[in-house]
């Protein structure tokens, strides 16, 4: 999509003191954060990059704001500081540098920091002048569809232009030394990740590649069923034939089979949660759509054709899939790595116990080092 960004980086209060200021060190990543301004009637986000950088240098004493870009609920983009500037915008207290990320300058120095504007969790409430406490509507706390566009996009052409890597598109709260809810329960930053991710593959499979072989074991293919009601005797046939797993949940199925088939349409299981499949290590995803009757049809002619799959090109074979690596990066943990990896923290024991000639303890991963990801 045709970026909507409006660069107003020269209208920022102070400007003129900082504007030949230079970062410290390569951008390494780019961290999310939201701002937690709301319409207090409506829930709706409120905010400007310049209401932004107002409060962080009148409120907090800061040379200039934390933000290099802000996004609108409209989406549009603000440019508000100059990438080539450090952003003050994760900053906490490690007297000793035991974490060795200089106070929070790691993060500070290596990461680019966009705000959406916005604050995407339940339950949120103000204090009016009496100190009464009041419940702001629960609406708006995820962000709007042209938000996430906007921000996919601004992502994805700040990643090619620095060479960023995956894994380091990160929310704030998932910076090691941050103690924080940012940018917010209702984010859902493994989708954002398994977006992103879709997108790389959508790239990569648009290039001509051989047709991998598929040769399934019992354990790799999983027929995935959200609404077995609807679908489940259509499917029967095809389940008798082939003896599939059957799996009625999405979040079960995510980084444990490396061949899935979603039966139903977009209003069963969304387009970007199959992307958060593809995103978790499977090689291949494949809907099956349409009525009972349409679906039962197209399995049935797969089960006489001695098909498991309806013909497509597989560009991730299992063999590739088994040799991932991962970099670890400052501030790192095997807990970390593997919700990256797999969307679930447990599956850190997986990491290590495939990494035991590098790792003796599971609590220390070391930055620089190469992890096989199973």
């Amino acid at each position: 999509m045709e970026l909507n960004i409006k660069n107003i980086c020269a209208e920022m209060p102070n400007y003129g003191i900082y504007k030949d200021w230079q970062r410290e060190g390569e951008i390494l990543g780019i961290a999310i954060h939201h701002s937690e301004t709301v319409n207090r009637a409506t829930g709706a986000s409120m905010g400007s990059a310049l209401t932004f950088f107002n409060y962080h240098i009148k409120g907090r004493g800061l040379m200039h704001g934390a933000y290099h870009y802000v996004v609108a609920g409209s989406g549009e983009i603000e440019y508000a500081l100059d990438e080539k500037i450090t952003a003050y915008h994760a900053i906490f207290d490690d007297p000793s540098n035991s974490m060795g990320l200089e106070f929070g300058q790691h993060w500070n120095n290596h990461y680019l920091a966009i705000c959406v504007a916005g604050w995407f969790s339940e339950h949120r409430t103000y204090r009016d002048e009496q100190g009464h406490v009041h419940l702001i509507p629960n609406n708006y706390t995820i962000p709007s569809e042209a938000q996430w566009e906007s921000l996919v996009a601004l992502i994805q052409q700040l990643r090619k232009k620095y060479n960023i890597r995956l894994e380091n598109v990160r929310g704030h709260r998932e910076l090691a030394g941050i103690h924080t809810t940012c940018p917010g329960h209702g984010f859902d930053l493994a989708e954002l990740r398994a977006n992103l991710r879709s997108l790389d593959e959508g790239k990569a499979k648009s290039e001509p590649s051989p047709t991998v072989p598929l040769e399934i074991k019992p354990g790799e293919h999983v027929l995935l069923l959200p609404d077995t009601d609807k679908y489940l005797d259509a499917a029967m046939v095809y389940i008798w034939k082939f003896q599939p797993d059957v799996s009625f949940s999405i979040d079960e199925a995510r980084g444990r089979w490396q061949y899935v088939t979603v039966v139903g349409g977009q209003d069963s299981i969304s387009e970007s949660q199959l992307a958060r499949l593809r995103s978790g290590g499977a090689a291949l995803v494949q809907r099956i759509s349409g009525d009972p009757a349409v679906v039962q049809t197209t399995l049935d002619e797969l089960t006489k054709s001695g098909s498991r799959f309806l013909k497509e090109t597989v560009t991730t074979s299992p063999t590739l899939l088994s040799e991932r690596t991962y970099t670890v990066q400052p501030g790192d943990t095997l807990s970390f790595i593997a919700n990256q990896m797999y969307g679930n923290t447990s599956q850190w024991r997986v990491i290590f116990e495939a990494n035991r000639d590098q790792l003796v303890d599971p609590g220390r991963v070391h930055p620089g080092q190469i992890l096989q990801i199973p």
